[in-house]
């Protein structure tokens, strides 16, 4: 058996760290075992025919029980066809999602420099008729899908001006190419198939957060199922929208056909009359999430279950909260935990000194979506003193709400509630930004379509279609179309996380959603637009510097009240099950493995808009 590698980094456009991660991969897979690298970055390697040659030539020379990896770094591309392409081709997807060589730009009317996603899925199922373990990473964007079924940050995504036409002919002339993904490829994406990803100076976010990721559980047998989770709690602490994923069959172990049957099984002992955990910080476990506690029958004690919360961490261990009545040291051999309710905590760092320092930290020790970093690495909300006034920072320095005075001994109190408030809003908001888009697995329309639109000039009534990276003003205005085909109702809610870092239902007048209506005369069609949205600058945050503001679309197939959603208060006992893992996830920050997927749980599609507001004129 050989390990073999091909890493491909088309450094194209603006981008800056390609050639980094490439380099980390090179270093990772060959401390690994892997002793066929093939490494692609000189342009020539990388432009559409090198790319196109050296993939081909893998799959011609690799053999019957190899380990395969396919690497690439770069810019993805998903761009809609225009209207005269999609009636020239009827039935043909509405976009056309390619990787984007290094020679892409030199493309003409009759000769596309895009590797096409159908040519990636041909080329991965040719692979694995040949061996079954082939894993395919793509640290670009839009690369959910691709393999089909500190610094500034540059979006790893590009606005293309090329002829498609030929690009499409080839797609359409590759109809017989799977459309369905290979059931034997392990597929680690950057980020969803609409979604987009991020790289800084050094290297790309999904790259170092893998090879980071791997390094931690080196000497652990740990699934991709579990370590993409990792990956992911990774890039979202740097406050990238950003969504890696993974698919096809990873519940196996990296670059190998074993997959454990229990991935998320965590060893279990007991030392110096503390319960431990092993390892389970690097699982994401921190005080207050619980785990299940497994002990099998020993001879003397039949088996037995409890649950237990975690108290606190001790490097890479936790501690637990022993449950009463459950054995004591020695634990029956094979004993184990297994993580069943887990937070997404936001990362804080506290610099200000004395009482007001213990009060937060105290505070925010009781609360399971809050955590303190004080490590060198960035983090989202920085509390700080500057000019003699308290604040909470963001990430580029710039405050959420307007600076408060030094609070007193006395006011430290109220002053600490209000602080710890602010930060479960801005955690709040930061959960509701990064809710993914399940996919259009058995959701009931076909095509399904959304669009935010812009208003060209206030108060003009004319609008054109938002496009990734633009940016807009205070005092613009917005609105959102979606239309499609279903035979089964539809309703509509419009989600918003504020540049003040509220969470909002926009449709509040409508909390159970607004009724999709089929469209007129056109069987199965329907089609909503929403009322146009001023996007406005809250008095109590400073008009500084560029903020963050998205829009968020969630299409539903029932009616339910999903308020809590944008702000209001939860009201459980009413609450339906349909809604629970999807409130808890956004509203508490909880992934909990003892809610069960039912037959009536909601199924729905999530789109969203991601952009930067400009302050108002002074």
């Amino acid at each position: 058996m050989t390990m073999r590698a091909l890493l491909i980094g088309a450094q194209s456009y603006d981008l800056t760290g390609v050639a980094e991660d490439v380099t980390v991969m090179e270093r990772l897979l060959a401390d690994r075992g892997f002793t066929d690298l093939r490494v692609c970055r000189e342009a020539a390697e990388t432009g559409y025919h090198g790319m196109n040659e050296a993939l081909t030539r893998l799959a011609e020379e690799t053999e019957t029980g190899d380990a395969v990896v396919v690497y690439y770094s770069g810019h993805g591309a998903l761009l809609p066809l225009p209207p005269a392409l999609r009636e020239h081709h009827p039935g043909r997807p509405a976009h056309l999602q390619y990787l984007v060589p290094s020679d892409h730009e030199a493309g003409t009317a009759t000769d596309f420099r895009g590797y096409l996603a159908e040519e990636l899925t041909a080329v991965l199922r040719r692979l694995t008729r040949t061996t079954p373990n082939v894993t395919c990473i793509l640290d670009c964007c839009h690369s959910g899908g691709m393999v089909r079924a500190p610094g500034r940050r540059r979006i790893k995504s590009v606005r293309c001006h090329v002829p498609v036409a030929a690009g499409v002919e080839r797609s359409a002339g590759l109809a017989t190419a799977p459309r369905l993904p290979d059931p034997d490829v392990v597929r680690l994406v950057a980020c969803q198939r609409m979604g987009v990803a991020y790289e800084d100076e050094r290297q790309g976010l999904f790259t170092a957060a893998l090879a980071q990721t791997l390094e931690d559980f080196r000497s652990r047998p740990v699934p991709w199922s579990v370590l993409i989770a990792r990956i992911r709690d990774r890039v979202q602490l740097s406050e990238a929208l950003q969504r890696p994923d993974a698919g096809g069959p990873s519940g196996r172990l990296p670059f190998s056909l074993e997959a454990p049957s229990q991935p998320e099984r965590l060893q279990l002992r007991s030392h110096g009359g503390e319960l431990r955990v092993t390892g389970g910080a690097l699982f994401g476990l921190r005080a207050m999430d619980r785990v299940r506690l497994v002990f099998p029958a020993d001879g003397t004690r039949p088996g037995s279950e409890a649950e237990a919360q975690v108290t606190a961490v001790d490097a890479a261990d936790v501690l637990l909260d022993p449950p009463p009545g459950e054995p004591a040291s020695p634990l029956p051999p094979g004993s184990y935990a297994l993580p069943v309710r887990v937070h997404t905590r936001l990362s804080v760092r506290i610099e200000v000194d004395g009482p007001l320092a213990d009060a937060l930290r105290t505070r925010l020790a009781s609360s399971p979506r809050l955590t303190e970093e004080d490590g060198p690495s960035e983090v989202p909300a920085l509390v700080r003193i500057r000019e003699g006034k308290l604040e909470v920072a963001d990430r580029a320095g710039l405050p959420y709400r307007r600076p408060e005075e030094t609070p007193g001994l006395a006011e430290t109190p109220s002053t600490v509630r209000k602080i710890v408030d602010l930060l479960e809003t801005i955690a709040r908001g930061e959960r509701l930004r990064g809710l993914a888009d399940p996919g259009p697995d058995d959701f009931p329309s076909e095509n399904l379509r959304a669009r935010m639109e812009v208003e060209t000039k206030p108060g003009s009534h004319d609008f054109r279609e938002f496009r990734d990276g633009d940016r807009l003003r205070a005092g613009d205005c917005f609105r959102v179309i979606v239309d499609g085909r279903t035979r089964t109702p539809l309703y509509a809610w419009l989600l918003g996380v504020g540049l003040s870092g509220r969470t909002s239902l926009v449709t509040h007048d409508q909390p159970s959603g607004i009724p999709i209506e089929p469209a007129d005369g056109r069987d199965g069609e329907f089609g909503w637009r929403s009322a146009p949205v001023d996007i406005w600058w809250p008095e109590d945050v400073p008009a500084e510097g560029r903020r963050p503001e998205s829009v968020l679309l969630l299409v539903g197939d029932r009616e339910l009240d999903l308020s809590p959603l944008g702000g209001a208060a939860r009201h459980r006992r009413s609450e339906p099950a349909a809604l629970s893992a999807l409130l808890d996830g956004v509203c508490e920050g909880v992934r909990d493995s003892r809610l069960s997927i039912t037959a009536e749980a909601l199924r729905y599609r999530v789109f969203s808009w991601h952009t930067t507001v400009e302050p108002p004129s002074s």
